[in-house]
């Protein structure tokens, strides 16, 4: 497989994984402040999102979302998620079914619908984001029952447990900084509950825990829990197994020193155990942040051929 062409798959999967958790997440958040319970303002997701060339009106809830989810001068907006993805499918086409590229182009022109475009703006963003997770998960299953498993698969799969590492760890670092376990009176176990069900982990956990809300005990399900397929402990075995599968196209070293940058990733996860203070927790969570992030750079510079 061309290494542009693989690059393309590898983006793809990223961008689509990349708006499926925003997806949830926006609509946990958004749940939430109906309930009268906010994670957080409005006003700093506004701030996420922006940037300094594009704001976003924050005056309410529907506009930040309308920006949010179709504003494509929005760098970070969903709807650019899904072009980008749609155009990194439209170069791989080849190595691609025509069952998941037209579960991609449907996606496009679903997300330029104006009928959904008006359901935003006039308060109804529930039945907007019930139905573009839908086609995530239309998409997840084209993926798992129409793609032949070869080097495409692999790419594919890899650049979206590397992105659903990245996203968790991003959402973990957010909760972090509205709580902090050295001081109990300060954790708002509600919103770790409203974390929990954005990463489709709630269920998971009540089985678990046996239906004690715990804030740290959800943190440690999201970084070490191996059966939990939002965890990032799971992401990054997923991304392991997949990589030893790829074809021995580059020289040994090349794919011996990938598996090095895996391995020092996945053992840092295992062997350290941050303080219950912040300041801990949030380093914890930037070096696992830069160790994937390494990886990354791995599969540029052995696979995709960017020179640094």
């Amino acid at each position: 497989m061309l290494s542009r062409v693989a690059e393309n798959i590898f983006w793809m999967s990223r961008y689509m994984e990349r708006s499926n958790i925003h997806l949830r997440n926006l609509q946990t958040l958004y749940i939430a402040s109906q309930d009268g319970l906010p994670v957080i303002s409005w006003e700093n997701i506004c701030k996420e999102y922006q940037s300094a060339e594009t704001k976003i009106n924050c005056s309410s809830a529907g506009e930040i979302l309308q920006a949010i989810v179709f504003d494509s001068n929005l760098e970070l907006s969903l709807c650019n998620n899904i072009l980008r993805a749609r155009e990194n499918a439209r170069s791989a086409q080849d190595h691609i079914t025509k069952e998941l590229w037209q579960s991609l182009n449907d996606f496009y022109h679903q997300m330029r619908s104006p009928i959904l475009k008006a359901q935003i703006a006039h308060n109804d963003p529930i039945t907007v984001f019930d139905q573009f997770i839908k086609q995530c998960m239309h998409y997840y299953g084209t993926v798992d029952n129409s793609m032949y498993r070869g080097e495409g698969f692999l790419f594919l799969r890899i650049g979206g447990f590397i992105e659903r590492a990245l996203q968790c760890l991003l959402l973990l670092k957010r909760q972090l900084l509205i709580s902090d376990f050295s001081k109990p009176e300060a954790v708002d176990a509600v919103s770790w509950r409203y974390l929990l069900i954005s990463l489709s982990g709630y269920e998971y956990y009540l089985q678990t825990h046996a239906g004690t809300l715990n804030a740290k005990s959800i943190y440690e399900q999201i970084l070490f829990e191996e059966n939990f397929p939002n965890s990032v402990t799971y992401a990054l075995q997923q991304i392991a197994s997949f990589s030893k599968n790829l074809k021995k196209s580059n020289l040994e070293e090349q794919k011996d020193n990938l598996e090095y940058v895996t391995g020092k990733t996945m053992a840092y996860l295992k062997y350290n155990k941050p303080d219950d203070d912040i300041d801990s927790q949030l380093e914890f969570v930037t070096n696992l942040e830069a160790g994937i992030q390494d990886i990354v750079q791995a599969f540029d510079k052995h696979y995709f051929k960017v020179a640094y």
